[in-house]
């Protein structure tokens, strides 16, 4: 019956002109089809369907417009009635409109206003979204929304994410390009018209271009997306459909990105130039010093103090009017005025690496957050950050100087493990960029605490943070105000902490260093730390909880690759001070677990009323294929099992008579 439903559903939605749901605000019908669903094939417990899908996009008039219809199908899918819209600062967002219609076809309008605020799925996935709550939602209800993202001449991130986290019935997509679809560019070859163009990863049908110039995609039945912790990003996952300007013009992907690197080396060399003013500013930073190592050092220094407008916080176009800051032309401008974008900073230290003797490169750096470098995706926003490269003491060293409080030695993680474009007159080569090894991130965390009598615990968690772990605190605090950024330490340290546990940070060193630890001290109390049975007191080896891991591994089988996005060690010591009066029955023993790219080690002793624990986790790689599984599991469960093992205390019958 439900099958029979959802042709009618499809047949009638078939009939519609895709033109009215970007240019008119009239809701689509509900059918009997509609309000007769129960349930999503192959998945009798999913919470929720998603009947329609809709995603037009129209580069001429600067809008996107989406549509969502949705039937909740139990009480877990009653928590799709919050709504979070994703916003993007190069977009307005226009013209919602939602509704709720009741299983009796009675209908509540969304008459509220969605109000914006930071939305944290993970410690590392946050983004800022309108959000609302679906009025007088019931299971059975259908719920539906539409809105609009508007900009003005330009838009970035066009593609259609075809797989969602529900089951869709039915959805359809359409692009129009600029002019239908064909625009001119400027290159060094003079002006050339280019198409719109478009490359599809995973399983999704061919789409189609119409006489219009529109590309228009409908598919049907497209199952649930089910992520897993610690998979790649989605967008190397989901099927895709992104979108480009030129392709048709060029016989390879290499030839484009041949062309394109030829512009932009033709660009940088232009920027770095010859100057005095560079020579001298690198004379004077490394005069006295004999050893390459350390003048680059002090080059990277002093490049790292020029202010970064890539990485600070957004300002209001009235602060941009009043600094009224000019375009740099050169690196020695960058030099001269104390500022400058990402990319500027690069070339700056390039040129001053030049004028010291160095022979130092730039390369076009991918940004793998979202998806890995895809060669047949001709868009140059893919390699849009520049990075250097310097031959030191016969070794090629990769460098992030234009990424704000990036320590020398470091490139940020996300332009690392992928391939980059080094820059070269003949229009450059593909190179692999080197991911940084474990122990470039240490997080390193010493608990010193005393456990009462009642098994509560309370003291201090003092955190060392360095690498990829303490930049991405860095970068992330830029446009966090200090009740921000103190939310923000409290919350991560509740993820790693026990359940219930009272956490109060007490102070933080290190916000604006590159070379410097971040460092973080909080106080903590746990009411029920250890379990007393009789005369025994049972105590967790750790403080640390290992939450994430322990959903990561808990399955047999795994359908995507392990990945982490950085290499990086975990180092904790806890010092445990016992109550007056108890001795230690049973200390667990010492572990010491391996594989290629893994190693776990504790090591554990009790002295005197005080126990020691200390704990070593290194992950020394990012990307560990499925055929791995089996064997990463069998590590990780030993980890788990390490981590929960007891420290057994027993008093004394003196005390025991008290």
């Amino acid at each position: 019956m439900v099958k029979r439903h959802c042709y009618v559903l499809l047949s009638c939605l078939f009939l519609l002109p895709w033109s009215c749901f970007g240019q008119s605000r009239d809701w689509l019908d509900i059918s009997p089809a509609d309000l007769a669903i129960k349930g999503v094939p192959g998945d009798p417990g999913a919470p929720a369907i998603q009947l329609y899908y809709a995603d037009y996009h129209d580069d001429d008039s600067g809008l996107q417009f989406f549509y969502h219809r949705i039937k909740i199908l139990n009480d877990e899918g009653r928590k799709y009635a919050n709504i979070e819209i994703p916003l993007d600062p190069f977009y307005h967002f226009a013209d919602l409109k939602a509704r709720t219609i009741h299983p009796d076809g009675s209908i509540v309008e969304f008459t509220g206003k969605p109000f914006e605020k930071t939305v944290v799925k993970t410690r590392d996935i946050k983004f800022a979204a309108e959000t609302f709550t679906m009025p007088d939602v019931t299971v059975g209800s259908i719920i539906e929304y539409k809105y609009r993202y508007e900009w003005g001449r330009y838009a970035i991130g066009r593609e259609w994410s075809v797989q969602h986290d529900l089951f869709t019935l039915k959805e359809r997509f359409s692009m129009k390009g600029f002019s239908g679809g064909l625009i001119t560019k400027h290159s060094r070859h003079g002006e050339e018209d280019t198409y719109l163009s478009y490359v599809v990863y995973g399983e999704v049908p061919v789409p189609t271009r119409g006489k219009g110039g529109a590309i228009t995609l409908e598919m049907e039945n497209v199952p649930a997306f089910k992520g897993e912790e610690y998979a790649p990003p989605e967008g190397n996952l989901k099927p895709v459909v992104r979108f480009f300007y030129g392709g048709h013009e060029v016989k390879s992907p290499e030839a484009f990105w041949r062309d394109y690197g030829h512009d932009w080396y033709d660009q940088s060399e232009h920027f770095i130039g010859s100057r005095d003013a560079i020579r001298n500013a690198a004379a004077q930073a490394v005069a006295g010093e004999s050893d390459p190592e350390k003048k680059l050092r002090k080059l990277y220094a002093l490049v790292q103090k020029t202010r970064n407008l890539t990485f600070e916080r957004e300002r209001t176009r009235q602060e941009e009017k009043k600094e009224e800051l000019k375009p740099n032309e050169n690196a020695a401008d960058v030099l001269e005025r104390g500022y400058g974008s990402h990319n500027e900073i690069a070339r700056l230290f390039v040129a001053l690496a030049r004028a010291a003797g160095f022979d130092a490169q730039l390369v076009r750096a991918p940004n793998r957050e979202s998806y890995f470098f895809k060669l047949k995706y001709l868009s140059t926003d893919q390699l849009s950050s520049e990075i250097a490269v310097i031959k030191l003491n016969g070794n090629e060293l990769y460098l992030d100087p234009g990424t704000a409080f990036c320590p020398f030695g470091l490139v940020r993680w996300i332009h690392t493990d992928d391939q980059g474009l080094r820059l070269e007159k003949t229009g450059g080569t593909f190179v692999a960029i080197p991911p940084a090894v474990a122990d470039k991130t240490p997080i390193r965390r010493i608990a010193r605490v005393k456990l009462g009598l009642d098994g509560s615990l309370k003291g201090t968690v003092e955190v060392e943070l360095r690498g990829n772990a303490a930049l991405e605190h860095r970068l992330e605090a830029i446009n966090e105000d200090e009740a921000g950024r103190r939310k923000d330490l409290e919350d991560e340290a509740r993820e790693w902490l026990p359940k219930g546990a009272i956490i109060a940070l007490d102070h933080v060193e290190g916000w604006e260093a590159t070379e410097e630890p971040l460092r973080v001290v909080y106080k903590v109390e746990v009411s029920s730390f250890a379990q007393a049975v009789g005369k025994r007191l049972l105590v967790p080896s750790t403080l640390f909880r290992t939450t994430r891991q322990r959903e990561a591994f808990q399955h047999s089988e795994r359908k995507y690759a392990v990945y982490f996005p950085f290499a990086y060690q975990e180092l904790d010591n806890i010092i445990l001070q016992t109550p007056d009066g108890y001795s230690s029955e049973s200390v667990p023993p010492a572990t010491d677990v391996k594989l290629t790219s893994t190693r776990f080690i504790t090591s554990r002793s009790f002295a005197g009323n005080q126990f020691v624990s200390k704990r070593a986790l290194v992950v020394n790689g990012i990307m560990f294929p499925v055929a791995q599984y089996p064997e990463l599991k069998g590590f990780f469960d030993k980890v788990l099992a390490a981590d929960q093992e007891q420290l057994v205390l027993q008093s004394s019958v003196a005390t025991a008579g008290k």
